[in-house]
């Protein structure tokens, strides 16, 4: 009897604890529909230009390390995340971009860390929604502030990278979250359904790899002139959504870079860097091509492969939004023409009447008929 009460008392706290649980979630559901706010920036004495700033990211590696709580230590990562925009928003402000430039250095190493944690984490914990929330506010801080400095490298591969980071929560708690621009340029965060997986794979970016995708290096003197060639097809059809793909076409691995690339020697076109991107639909589909032309200091395979790299995570969507080209080629191709010929022909046959013999000596005993009637 002691036993099955025991048991009974642990079934009801089973369920009680799942019921808090949902009521948790939903309140973090709530909870995204909220004013997205400003990243203030950092007033603390040990910023990225300090000498001590070493020791300071240590002591929060060590509190990170003894956090036992996968999803407390989510939140604690997350947290300095924060921390490090903050650093780098105020070495912006100064103009110090050597500094802004270590802060978001550790802010990708960190964000990094982020993503290994997730993989241990349960998608349905509520922290980890917590945190997906507060990665989509840093993000839209670090748009505010690509706006101020365009050109800072660091600033865009940061961005980029909470992009990666977006997405991973996305797939692991399978929430999406949107934010709506509401009065004075403000974002207001919610919860929008998230497609089912079908509608998903209907939307992935069919890149060719090594037929669609080319990486060409040509070396004079001491310099590399680099030309990268995508070309796939997408069901997307809006600009945003192109751009979007193109952006994802154009991120490979170092692996993927390897095995594309080839050096040449001899002169190539010395001009300014460039990008042209190029999209043609037909039939709801898009055929997409995309050149990117730009020099490196350097002859070395192995550097030459990183720089690509590094390259091409400082594009960001609204650069390839502005040079995205999109043409509606509503003419049918040659295939299409051919099969409605063939298609008439078919039908033009199925209307001929072919008289035979037989059939022309049936036709003109009626006529003899018809005359004798008419003249009896």
């Amino acid at each position: 009897m002691i036993i099955k009460g025991i048991l009974k008392v642990g079934m009801i706290m089973a369920v009680i604890g799942f019921a808090l649980n949902i009521t948790g979630i939903a309140s973090a559901l709530d909870a995204t529909d909220n004013i997205v706010e400003d990243i203030e920036e950092y007033n603390g004495s040990i910023g990225p230009d300090n000498a001590l700033y070493g020791l300071k990211l240590a002591f929060e590696n060590i509190d990170e390390s003894f956090t036992w709580n996968g999803s407390k230590k989510l939140e604690k990562m997350v947290s300095h995340s924060r921390l490090r925009i903050s650093e780098a928003k105020t070495e912006l402000k100064k103009n110090n971009n050597e500094a802004a430039e270590k802060a978001f250095e550790h802010y990708k190493e960190k964000i990094k860390e982020t993503e290994d944690s997730i993989s241990e984490i349960s998608g349905e914990d509520l922290d980890m929604f917590n945190s997906q929330i507060n990665t989509i506010k840093h993000q839209t801080v670090l748009e505010q502030l690509i706006q101020l400095h365009p050109d800072n490298t660091g600033l865009l591969n940061a961005y980029n990278r909470s992009l990666e980071l977006k997405e991973m929560f996305e797939k692991k708690t399978e929430r999406r979250i949107e934010r709506i621009r509401i009065e004075d340029g403000k974002h207001m965060l919610r919860e929008v359904k998230k497609e089912n997986k079908e509608s998903d794979d209907d939307k992935k970016v069919e890149v060719k790899d090594s037929q669609g995708s080319k990486i060409t290096a040509k070396i004079s003197g001491n310099d590399s002139r680099i030309k990268i060639e995508l070309d796939f097809m997408t069901n997307s059809t809006e600009n945003t959504t192109i751009s979007d793909d193109i952006l994802t076409g154009l991120r490979f691995t170092k692996e993927n870079i390897s095995s594309m690339l080839r050096i040449e020697n001899g002169s190539e076109d010395r001009s300014n860097e460039s990008l042209e991107a190029n999209a043609q639909i037909r039939m709801n589909i898009s055929y997409v091509k995309v050149e990117y032309k730009f020099s490196l200091n350097d002859t070395n395979r192995t550097e030459i492969i990183n720089k690509i790299y590094d390259k091409l995570y400082t594009l960001s969507q609204t650069q390839i939004r502005d040079v995205l080209s999109i043409k509606i080629n509503r003419e049918l191709d040659d295939r299409n023409v051919n099969m409605i010929n063939e298609n008439t022909r078919n039908e033009e046959e199925i209307g001929k009447v072919e008289i035979t013999p037989q059939k022309r000596e049936n036709t003109d005993d009626r006529e003899e008929k018809r005359i004798e009637r008419k003249e009896d």
